[in-house]
């Protein structure tokens, strides 16, 4: 029985870019490419205006077995979340016109920003195409920083609806399935666990595990600093470390704070850290390799309790411990605790950040362990598997279509 084999993904972030989201649908649409998909991958072009700093990638030209469109255009401004999230939303449009032309019979839309899901669901539906939301957060994140409006709630209602109306819904921790068919329970047989995982191609160790005789520590952050991270507490401990005589630096790359900075100039430990900027997959790998330590520091925030972050699989892919600093109901420290694949700080413990950084610097042979844990625990998030469930969803959909 022939199927009709036209899959679409879109985002409302400019692709391609160093980041997360964008390594997540890469693979996903060069998976099925090659399993005979025609596979198509929509973005906007962005526009910044009023922004301080850098907003604009270096963005080098790669070839794609997929067709890989990017559409002007969509208006961000910086100092106005709520106009860039309105202009969002008429973006959605003019991609879902797009959908119309091109008639996928599956599209996948990642979210967040979730402000394209009224555009791309009009115009699949429009176009007879199933529809698949791919969440990597929950949806009414969102809504947070618009509370103070009195209409906001009529959009987080209405966006709920479009939930309800989806033919799947994608998820990449437990804790979001169980949040989400809480709410709506009537989503629990369209919802699907589909972990960030990483690439096990791409991000491994490089070198020879061992244990190295030095007299540095070198931490590692990589990823968007400037929202949900409390870099803050692992400064404060690197102040008093360097105070008690140890040789301990930060490694940050991806988008940093500015803040982050001044702070650990007014801690006195500016020159303990060392930012990178946005690095290439491949630059990542081989300064991860260098590394003795990763962090994933959380605030006590309950929107974070779900996240499982790919920068978290993409430091245990490449044999990197990581150090969580989260509450203990968070789903990351379950996994880090039962797979001794890192160490677990509660959330504002300065004291157990320092002391935890102060054995794993004099005595190698623990964090050597905790390196072989990685290594051993790496098949259980290779992307690849998740991306044969998703084929499975896929195909389950194209029969139904018959």
């Amino acid at each position: 029985m022939h199927l009709q084999k036209k899959i679409m993904f879109v985002i409302g972030l400019q692709l391609p870019f160093h980041g997360a989201a964008w390594r997540r649908i890469e693979f996903f649409a060069r998976y099925l490419t090659l399993r005979n998909f025609e596979t198509y991958v929509l973005s906007p072009r962005t526009f910044y205006f009023a922004c301080h700093g850098p907003n604009e990638e270096k963005r080098t030209q790669i070839s794609y077995p997929f067709k890989l469109f990017v559409i002007p255009f969509k208006l961000h401004l910086c100092k106005s979340p709520f106009l860039t999230s309105l202009l969002e939303i008429i973006n959605s449009i003019f991609m879902g016109v797009l959908v119309l032309i091109f008639k996928p019979k599956i599209v996948i839309l990642s979210v967040p920003p979730f402000h394209y899901t009224p555009g791309i669901y009009i115009f699949s539906r429009l176009s007879n195409a199933k529809i698949i939301i791919d969440m990597r957060d929950p949806l009414d994140n969102t809504f947070i920083r618009y509370k103070k409006f009195r209409f906001i709630n009529f959009i987080r209602r209405l966006y709920h609806a479009i939930l309800y109306k989806l033919d799947a819904i994608l998820v990449v921790s437990k804790s979001m399935i169980h949040d989400l068919t809480k709410i709506m329970q009537p989503l629990s047989q369209k919802v699907y666990l589909m972990r960030n995982g990483v690439d096990l191609r791409v991000f491994k160790p490089i070198y020879e595990l061992n244990i190295k005789e030095t007299n540095e520590f070198k931490i590692f952050f990589m990823g968007r600093s400037i929202e949900g991270y409390n870099i803050s507490i692992v400064l404060k401990a690197l102040s008093k470390l360097k105070e008690q005589g140890f040789n301990v630096y930060l490694y940050i790359a991806g988008t940093i704070d500015p803040m982050i900075l001044v702070e650990a100039k007014n801690l006195g430990v500016l020159g303990n850290v060392k930012y990178l900027g946005v690095l290439s997959t491949k630059e990542l790998v081989k300064v991860m390799a260098k590394m003795d330590l990763a962090i994933v520091p959380y605030y006590n925030d309950k929107r974070y309790k779900y996240s499982l972050p790919a920068k978290f699989y993409e430091y245990i892919a490449s044999g990197l411990p990581v150090l969580v600093i989260a509450p203990p109901y968070f789903e990351i420290v379950e996994i880090v605790k039962e797979n001794e694949i890192g160490v677990w700080c509660p959330v504002n413990n300065e004291t157990c950040v320092i002391l935890t950084i102060k054995q794993l610097y004099s005595n190698r042979q623990p964090l050597f362990k905790l390196k072989e844990k990685c290594l051993m625990f790496r098949n259980n998030i290779d992307r690849s598997k998740f991306a044969e469930e998703l084929l499975k969803v896929i195909l389950k959909m194209l029969q139904k279509q018959i």
